[in-house]
């Protein structure tokens, strides 16, 4: 399964629902469709646009919802296509089938977001280390230098020193960990 949810599969299972209750409510299919093709449904109201100029070429209704399927890589957009052939050309009440399908998309998208957040819980140990840690071992680094590098401290042993430049180079990984940590935490980010 992957960890992105493309476009089509993103808006999928609110486009379904949208035909559920459009056809519960005593909508034909075709209109159903024609909504998710005027409305904003990102890539998937591209694919049923290109369902009706199809149609508007001559394709008979049927056929153009099957290319559409073929084209597909959505398996979920797969089912529902097919789903909408049957209830055009056998005239079949497929609004439980439907629900069935929203239920499974909505199953798999909890999945991948239990698994996402599972995943959440090693990093924030790396967050708390790399944001709180560091800059706290740092910065007691640089007073311990400035104790340990003045004459008073000579004594003690002293000449135990950071050069100037540490601490803000520091600083700068530090940003650039947390920077790495934030883009690696929301490139898995399911978008769900």
């Amino acid at each position: 399964m992957t960890v992105y949810l493309s476009s089509v599969d993103q808006e999928l299972l609110y486009a379904i629902r949208a035909i559920e209750v459009l056809l519960e409510s005593g909508v034909g299919v075709a209109e159903a469709m024609k909504h998710i093709a005027d409305e904003d449904y990102g890539d998937l109201s591209g694919v049923f646009k290109q369902i009706f100029r199809d149609t508007d070429g001559g394709k008979a209704f049927g056929d153009a919802i099957r290319t559409q399927s073929r084209k597909t890589d959505s398996a979920g957009l797969r089912r529902v296509l097919s789903t909408l052939v049957m209830s055009v050309e056998e005239d079949t009440n497929v609004i439980d089938r439907l629900r069935s399908i929203a239920e499974k998309e909505a199953r798999d998208r909890r999945v991948e977001l239990d698994g996402f957040i599972e995943s959440l819980s090693g990093a924030s140990e790396q967050f708390m280390i790399v944001s709180m840690l560091l800059p706290i071992i740092v910065v007691i680094g640089a007073v311990i230098s400035g104790i340990m590098g003045s004459e008073e401290a000579a004594a003690f042993g002293g000449g135990m020193t950071m050069p100037e430049w540490c601490a803000p180079v520091a600083f700068i990984v530090t940003g650039i960990l947390l920077a790495g940590l934030i883009t690696s935490t929301k490139s898995k980010e399911p978008g769900v």
